[in-house]
């Protein structure tokens, strides 16, 4: 009997619903697990009468008279909705808030996950803790410049020391007492770095020439180094006057040492004398310490001379259709012909989710709809079960017509 096909279909179906209710139950727990749901479809019909068109006033159209053959799955459809994000206190375990996926490199392929679990190996690659799948994105240069429109690569934390950088620029800022009798001799002294990392103290002296003009002089370790002279407006506000110093430096750096010195933001204001020097752009040495992630995804290393700079920034994958993503399994997608390609971008731009550091997105499974679904599930399977035990029953009847 068809009828006992079309039961037959029910139980299918309800026990691939039941399979999947239990694998979202099962991954309650699973960091940037998404839930999945199916959708039903019903099957082809067999007609038993085609529908009629009415004729004329004297017979009405009849409605096609159809009996239904069974139930399919039609699809299984993610869930894509936000997981809670539970906080781990570690920095490198990533979430992303909105859209997207992380990318990373596992074998030579390029797969998808939410699952920012994140950490740092012994060569200093950032890599997925469940796979040891490498994090994709954009590594800085040097001066901490990234470029996000070039070719990514797996990010790597650099584990060496970073080498110091000698002074080429010192801004001399503050001001000069505008009542100061000519000869008055205002002083500073500032610290400068070597090519090697070593420090070593510049002293200046700067001597008013005449109103709105001072002389000045470098000196180190006694040797002058560089000397000029300053220029005032009527308003207080330097006008001209620029210097250079060269350090004749005896430890092996790099010598002499030519260093600009800018006067530019220097005032001469009736007021006391505040001059100092308010920058200079070299560092010695130091050693990473620590990192942090900010929400456009860089990963910026802190180091032990106090430098903080960009290392890396992650990138965000972006697709057209993210339902069509393949599930491969170790919380991982993978592109298919129905996804679209992916589109690269920082966090936070173009759609792409911003990254929120120390935390993980949780799975997005709703335990007490899931639950439900398993009693749907099990009535409905139940429930075709019942049908076919009437089937059966209605043909034993037919059988025992031959008595």
């Amino acid at each position: 009997m068809g009828v006992m096909q079309t039961a037959l279909s029910a139980l299918r179906a309800y026990e691939l619903m039941l399979s999947v209710t239990a694998n979202n139950l099962a991954n309650l727990n699973t960091p940037g697990y998404k839930s999945q749901s199916l959708h039903f479809l019903d099957i082809f019909y067999q007609t038993l009468q085609g529908a009629t068109a009415p004729k004329g006033e004297e017979q009405g159209g009849q409605n096609p008279i159809q009996v239904g053959m069974g139930v399919v799955v039609g699809a299984v459809i993610t869930r894509g909705s936000q997981g809670m994000v539970t906080p781990t206190g570690v920095p490198t375990d990533l979430s992303l808030i909105g859209n997207g996926f992380f990318a990373v490199a596992k074998e030579g392929t390029v797969l998808f996950t939410r699952d920012g679990a994140f950490r740092v190996d012994a060569q200093g690659n950032l890599v997925h803790v469940g796979t040891g799948a490498r994090l994709l994105g954009w590594m800085a240069i040097e001066s901490g410049t990234i470029r996000t429109t070039g070719e990514m690569q797996p990010i790597r934390i650099p584990q060496g020391a970073m080498e110091a950088r000698a002074t080429s620029k010192v801004r001399i800022g503050g001001n000069l007492d505008a009542r100061d009798k000519v000869g008055t001799t205002q002083e500073v002294s500032f610290t400068v770095i070597d090519s090697l990392g070593s420090e070593h103290v510049v002293r200046m002296e700067f001597t008013k020439r005449a109103n709105n003009q001072w002389d000045w002089r470098a000196e180190l370790e006694g040797l002058e180094v560089g000397t000029g002279t300053v220029t005032f407006g009527a308003e207080g506000k330097w006008v001209e006057g620029t210097g250079k110093l060269f350090l004749p430096l005896t430890n092996g750096a790099g010598s002499p040492q030519e260093i600009s010195l800018d006067f530019s933001g220097m005032t001469q204001l009736s007021a006391l004398s505040t001059v100092s020097a308010v920058f200079q752009d070299g560092f010695p040495a130091g050693v990473l310490e620590s990192i942090s992630v900010d929400a456009r995804g860089v990963i910026i290393g802190g180091f032990s001379n106090g430098i903080t700079r960009p290392l890396a920034q992650v990138a965000v994958a972006v697709f057209a259709n993210p339902e069509g993503l393949e599930r491969v399994g170790e919380n991982m997608f993978k592109a298919s012909s129905n996804s679209g390609l992916p589109r690269w971008m920082p966090a936070g731009e173009g759609g792409a989710g911003r990254i929120q550091a120390g935390g993980l997105e949780q799975s997005n499974v709703d335990i007490a709809k899931e639950l439900t679904e398993v009693l749907v599930a099990q009535r409905s399977f139940q429930a075709a079960a019942r049908v076919i035990l009437a089937a059966d029953e209605m043909t034993q009847e037919a059988l025992n017509l031959r008595r």
